[in-house]
């Protein structure tokens, strides 16, 4: 009975292998790219990510999720348990009232090589807690963004090239390995005054850059971003960072292997979707996932407490209400229309047979009969006076 159910057993393994390995090789992904992409950004809207089909690379929405997280430094310090080993360089400096973070970032996000420009300032104090000590920033309004852009090579080569009018200009090769060292990263920032692109560019010469890794024109900065100038991180020093990239180099090399059959991103995923559903949502989540944030929920209801509450806005002045409007006097009474005057009667004719017609006709003309109700009888005929005197 044991043998008969081994034997069973993997005869079913055997048939459901065989079904997966037809319906894989019968698999045809859909052709139409705008219906691929379409669905693919419908999944990726809960992660605050979308995809962009012509230059094949993910980034962040403009109003994601993320954007009411803020940012601190243990940010930094925890991202290599998400699998994110990456290159640092916060920039702070004061404008406008305000403490004011410019971050730039570059590394392996997971299973994908990506870069990110970060704004964010902040007009509270510091943080003073047992947990977090530090300055918490809070993600810049829509009047305070700015106009950026960057291109990141690897090892000489252009991979990812990415502009925005943004708060957290980002951009994601799905699949693709990296060394920090490998990566250099372009950026430009346009200042909205240039008293704030000059308090950013002493921010950048107080954090070590020299006028060979960067430049200035009107209000523009141009940043060579090789090798970070701040501490990094020391989550991701030594053994740290070597173990967590073999395992983002080894989960690169799976998704390349599954997925070898096909170039193309959105047939790519397609696939992995149909028959690789673990895969899938494990790229899904390679980059900013919700976890990440949900591991410093202590941090932002820690930081709420310590916000001042927000003064409620003093209730709008009711509208006065409107006076009735007037009655409209009622209409003149019209005259009244005089009778008609009845018509006279017409005259009567009467002529004798044996009469002369002449005189029968001129007798009835004088009298201004009505036309009605008058007519000749058919023995007669009208005569003029001309026809008379020929008579």
């Amino acid at each position: 009975m044991q043998t008969y159910i081994i034997i069973t057993a993997f005869a079913l393994a055997i048939i459901v292998g065989l079904v997966i390995f037809i319906r894989i090789r019968h698999f045809k992904p859909n052709p139409n790219k705008a219906e691929q992409q379409k669905q693919l950004n419908d999944d990726l809207r809960s992660a605050g990510f979308a995809y962009d089909y012509h230059n094949d690379y993910f980034y962040s929405l403009h109003d994601c999720w993320q954007r009411e997280a803020g940012y601190c430094r243990l940010y930094d310090e925890g991202s290599p348990f998400f699998n994110m080993i990456m290159d640092c360089e916060p920039i702070t400096f004061e404008y406008g009232g305000k403490r004011w973070l410019i971050e730039l970032w570059k590394g392996q996000y997971g299973i994908t090589t990506g870069a990110e420009i970060g704004i964010y300032n902040t007009d509270g104090e510091d943080i003073q807690s047992e947990k977090f000590t530090g300055t918490f920033y809070e993600s810049i309004s829509d009047d305070e963004q700015l106009d950026m852009s960057f291109v990141l090579y690897k090892n000489g080569k252009k991979l990812l090239r990415r502009k925005a009018h943004h708060w957290w200009l980002t951009a994601f090769k799905l699949g693709e390995f990296s060394e920090k060292d490998s990566l250099v990263m372009h950026a430009k920032i346009k200042f909205n005054t240039q008293q704030m692109c000059k308090a950013f560019t002493d921010a950048l010469i107080s954090a070590g850059y020299t006028r060979k890794e960067f430049s200035v024109k009107h209000k523009t900065v141009s940043i060579k971003y090789t090798t970070p100038h701040s501490p990094q991180p020391t989550s991701q020093e030594g053994v740290q960072e070597d173990v967590v990239q073999k395992v983002n180099k080894n989960n690169c090399s799976i998704y390349q292997f599954a997925t070898a059959k096909y170039t193309d991103t959105l047939d790519k995923l397609e696939y992995i979707k149909s028959f690789m559903p673990e895969l899938y949502e494990f790229a899904m989540n390679s980059l900013y996932g919700e976890g990440f944030f949900k591991a410093f929920e202590w941090l932002i209801k820690l930081i709420k407490k310590h916000k001042p509450p927000t003064p409620p806005e003093p209730p709008c002045n009711p509208c006065p209400p409107k006076p009735p409007c007037p009655p409209k006097p009622p209409c003149d009474p019209c005259p009244p229309t005089p009778p008609c005057s009845p018509k006279p009667p017409c005259n009567s004719c009467s002529c004798v047979q044996d009469s002369c017609r002449q005189c029968c006709i001129r007798h009835c003309a004088q009298m201004n009969r009505c036309d009605e109700g008058f007519s000749l009888p058919p023995s007669y005929k009208y005569i003029s006076d001309d026809d008379e005197d020929d008579n």
